[in-house]
Formats: structure tokens, C-alpha cells, sequence
């Protein structure tokens, strides 16, 4: 046979091969995922998600069935305890949407038996709920395999692989244990220091401080007007010429600490968590707070500090800030006053943030996203 014969003849082999695969993908039965997710963060993670998701649990050569996966944005109520109820919301779901499997993806904290829990498994019901801020700094990459993991785990009933810390318990960061409902389910909860480690971490990430910077347009207002005149008032680049670096950076944190404690009890954001383990949820909900916060506040002066560098190096001729200073100037007296003109300026920002609008600066809060959804209806929810 020539050459040309056996690669015409692989060439069929190959295609016949392909042919038979279709052929088996197209016979397997279909299993539709409805992804659940509350709108904002969640549901922009599970829009990056679903493409990769799918392809994945398509790609798997023992797989029993053809996936596809349906996202809709909807945040389900809380229970007074503030547990995420779905289940008993399941039938309606159901009858509306006609999925196999429904799964929550919510940006809340989730508690279980008094435990925050990152998942929770009810395979009879084809359901889970899965918990962003339980896994830490979330990407992408960490929603889709922790999917995988659920749906793998309600289409096979085979759990995942977690292999114990070779640290020890207190540095552990999941745990396993059964609920008591009439529904079996499976729970996953979050153990050891580690874990509630990752589950502020996670909490301070679904915050978006940096979302938080645009609520305070008024604090940002008079910020920028103290610093301004800072900028321009003589006297003020003296100082900031005399100051050391120590002394500056001293400065630029006790003015970050001031705004911080100013936003947290002008707007009352001192959380008081309500349902199960309450000590424990007071400590990790204003921890969360607090660094929210203080992250914020944070940007908020570094933009203050690059606006009036920028309007310093404009505004003031180099030769007459040498004579004002009685010295050479370099590039570092120009960061040595817009360093303390924006210290300034955050401190009269606390004093501007009084103006802001105090319901959207405490959305930012846990606390009081958990009061709206304890009064929210499945109705409400599908209204929105």
C-alpha cells in the first residue's frame, strides 16, 4: 500500500472515531444546572464561570451526562437564624424553571449548627448551596472548581478528595458533618483558625471596599478642599519640609484611623448580627467591617495623594518653592507636601462624610444586607 493509501486510510479511521464519539455524546441523556446567584459579585463570578464550568464536566470521558448550565440572578431570603433557605423554596423553583440540579451561589455568610459552613449538599433534592466569602479571596478559578466539586458530588455521590492538614486541626479548613433536616443533606463546614481567617478575607472581598470609595463623594469633597489649601498655603510646605518621613507616615495614619472611626459610628456600622453563635459572628462580621472600612478610606487617600501631587507640580514654580524653603528643591519635597496636604486633607474629609447618603455607605455592611433578606419574600425576590 503507498503512503498515500494508509494516510487515507487513518484519515477514515480518525473519522469514523469522531463519528462514534458524537455518536455516544448525543446518546447520553442531558442534565440542566440552574446557577442561582445573588446579583452583584456572585452573579458577575458565575457569568466568568459557567463557559469554563460546562466545558469541564463536558469534557470528562466517563461522564454520564451532557451538561448545560442556566444562570439566573435571584437572592433567596434568610432565616432568622440567618441560614439561606432554598430547599423549601425548591418546588416553586422547579415548576418556574425546570431544572435537574439548582444551586445557590450566594455572597452571604452561611451558618449551620451554630458553624459557618461552606456548602451545603442535599442530593435527594438535586440542591446545594455554596457560600462565596467561605473561600477566601475569591477568583474565578476557585468558584469553578468548587462547582465542580458540588455537582460532581450530587450526580455521583462521591466526595470530593480533602485530605487532612498536615498542620493539625487548628490550622485545618474544612469539615464534614450531616444535617438534621427531614431533607438529608451533606454539610460542609469551615474549621480551625484558618478558616475563619479565609472567611473574613472572603467577606472584606464581597465588600469591594474599593465600591465603597464612590459613596463618599462628600468626605472626597472636603478631603480635596483641605488638601488644597494645604497645597497652596506657604506655611504648610514649611512643615512638610521639616517633618521627617517617620513623622509623616505617623501622620498619614493617624489621619486614615480618624476618617475610619468617623464612617464606622457616624453611619453605625458597628454590626449586631443576629441568629446562632453570635459572639463568634460579631467578631468576624466587624473585623469585616472595620477593614472594609479602613480599606477605603485607604484608597480614598491615595487618589487624594496622586490629585494633589499632580496639582502641586502644576501650580507651584520649583524656583519659587526653593525660595520660600531656602534650599534646592527636588522631585522629594514635591511628595513631602502633597504627603502631608492629603494627611490634612483625609482628616477634613471625616468631617465631609457627615453629608453622605448613610443607607448606601451601611450596604457595605453585612448586617444590614442580612435585615433586608429576613424581610425578603421569594415573590419580593423574583420581583426584583
Amino acid at each position: 500500500m503507498t503512503a498515500y493509501g494508509e494516510a487515507k486510510d487513518r484519515m477514515q479511521s480518525m473519522g469514523g472515531w469522531r463519528v462514534e464519539k458524537q455518536r455516544e455524546a448525543h446518546s447520553r441523556p442531558s442534565r440542566v444546572v440552574g446557577l442561582i446567584a445573588d446579583p452583584g459579585i456572585a452573579q458577575n463570578l458565575a457569568n466568568k464561570v459557567h463557559q469554563r464550568l460546562e466545558k469541564k464536566l463536558n469534557s470528562d470521558e466517563q461522564r454520564q451526562f451532557n451538561w448545560q448550565i442556566m444562570i439566573d440572578p435571584l437572592s433567596l431570603p434568610l432565616s432568622e437564624s440567618g441560614s439561606v433557605i432554598l430547599n423549601e423554596n425548591v418546588p416553586r423553583l422547579r415548576e418556574k424553571y425546570t431544572w435537574d440540579y439548582i444551586i445557590y451561589l450566594t455572597d452571604a455568610p452561611h451558618y449551620e449548627h451554630d458553624r459557618p459552613v461552606r456548602s451545603v449538599l442535599s442530593p435527594e433534592q438535586g440542591t446545594a448551596t455554596l457560600s462565596l466569602p467561605s473561600l477566601g479571596l475569591v477568583t474565578a478559578g476557585t468558584v469553578a472548581r468548587a462547582l465542580h466539586e458540588v455537582l460532581t458530588e450530587l450526580a455521583t455521590g462521591n466526595l470530593p478528595d480533602t485530605p487532612p492538614s498536615p498542620l493539625g486541626k487548628a490550622l485545618s479548613v474544612r469539615g464534614s458533618m450531616h444535617g438534621d433536616e427531614d431533607i438529608p443533606s451533606r454539610i460542609e463546614s469551615i474549621e480551625g483558625f484558618r478558616g475563619r481567617v479565609l472567611l473574613t478575607l472572603g467577606m472584606i472581598r464581597i465588600n469591594r471596599p474599593w465600591r465603597l470609595v464612590p459613596q463618599l463623594s462628600s468626605a472626597m469633597a472636603g478631603a480635596a478642599a483641605t488638601g488644597a489649601f494645604g497645597v497652596f498655603y506657604t506655611s504648610i510646605w514649611s512643615m512638610a519640609d521639616y517633618l521627617t518621613s517617620s513623622r509623616l507616615a505617623f501622620i498619614t495614619l493617624a489621619s486614615i484611623l480618624m476618617l475610619s472611626l468617623w464612617l464606622l459610628f457616624h453611619n453605625r456600622l458597628w454590626e449586631k448580627p443576629r441568629g446562632h453563635r453570635r459572639k463568634e459572628r460579631m467578631i468576624i462580621y466587624n473585623v469585616a467591617t472595620v477593614l472594609t472600612v479602613t480599606s477605603a478610606a485607604a484608597a480614598m487617600y491615595v487618589l487624594l495623594f496622586l490629585a494633589l501631587l499632580v496639582a502641586s507640580l502644576v501650580v507651584i514654580d520649583q524656583e519659587f518653592l526653593a525660595s520660600q524653603l531656602g534650599h534646592e528643591v527636588s522631585m522629594a519635597e514635591y511628595l513631602n507636601l502633597a504627603w502631608l496636604a492629603a494627611s490634612l486633607g483625609t482628616l477634613g474629609g471625616a468631617i465631609g462624610s457627615s453629608f453622605d447618603d448613610v443607607q448606601s455607605v451601611q450596604r457595605a455592611t453585612f448586617s444590614q444586607r442580612e435585615y433586608e433578606r429576613r424581610n425578603l419574600s421569594l415573590d419580593d425576590a423574583e420581583d426584583l
